[in-house]
């Protein structure tokens, strides 16, 4: 049975209210090594993405309308998603500027096909510094609370805050009487994916396990964590799987750099 969507309007909301703070690192869990993530099959999925790091003297938003017209040219659109969904390896000497993410049907040749329409041939790449294309994993999940009053209960769920300092990016959309919020980004441990369960939980006044955790899709081909190799870990670290390099197949990674640079 559903409670309350939340306070009353002008009520105090969040840790305010006297909920207990939770301490999260936005969209991904503290260390480098792989969280604990039960939620997988469906649940994570491979993804083709660009990261960039441009020049200095080199605007950003030509960065991504070069990559836009080029996915365009591919009858794509792209999406921004979080850096963590690269390597510990890759971002110890890459932190980039801009990173997007291809759409799930897309493969890692598109990605190369598309930096190489936005950027030119390998050996001329204007105005950028260094740039990645990678396979890369991350999680697909939706989040569903069915509710009396599912418009009041987002928009206390909003007011709280739980999802932002959690997840960073993500949607909520309407549906029927549930609410329901869709996030594609870094693998989210079972402790965060809980966080989020309970902070919705808690702004309808009922408990975790009436969230139900589901795939964004149904469709396509998950993954299964248990045999996947562990990320690349940053240099000077020693490798806890024994794997390294470009061995592990749900991180492929193809990097370019500008040869005046």
């Amino acid at each position: 049975m559903q409670g309350s969507p939340g306070p009353a309007a002008g009520a105090e909301t969040g840790s305010a209210a006297g909920a207990e703070p939770i301490s999260l690192e936005t969209g991904t869990d503290v260390g480098n090594g792989r969280p604990t993530v039960s939620h997988d099959g469906l649940m994570v999925r491979r993804r083709a993405v660009i990261a960039v790091h441009p020049t200095p003297e080199f605007d950003l938003r030509s960065v991504r309308s070069s990559l836009d017209q080029a996915a365009a040219g591919n009858g794509m659109e792209l999406y921004e998603i979080s850096p963590d969904v690269l390597d510990p390896a890759v971002l110890d000497h890459l932190v980039p500027e801009l990173i997007v993410a291809l759409p799930p049907d897309a493969v890692r040749a598109d990605a190369e096909q598309v930096a190489e329409r936005a950027f030119g041939p390998e050996a001329s790449y204007p105005g950028v510094e260094h740039l990645h294309v990678a396979l890369v994993l991350v999680h697909d999940l939706r989040f569903t609370l069915a509710s009396t009053d599912p418009g009041a209960l987002l928009e206390f769920i909003a007011a709280e805050g739980i999802l932002s300092d959690a997840l960073g990016n993500y949607a909520t959309s309407l549906e029927g009487s549930a609410v329901t919020v869709s996030y594609t980004g870094p693998l989210l441990s079972d402790a965060l994916v809980e966080a989020v369960r309970t902070g919705m939980a808690r702004s309808a006044g009922v408990t975790s396990g009436d969230v139900a955790v589901t795939p964004r899709s149904p469709a396509g081909e998950g993954v299964d964590l248990s045999k996947e190799p562990e990320p690349e870990p940053e240099s000077g670290q020693e490798a806890g799987s024994g794997h390294s390099g470009n061995d592990d197949p749900g991180h492929e990674d193809d990097s370019r750099r500008d040869p005046g640079t």
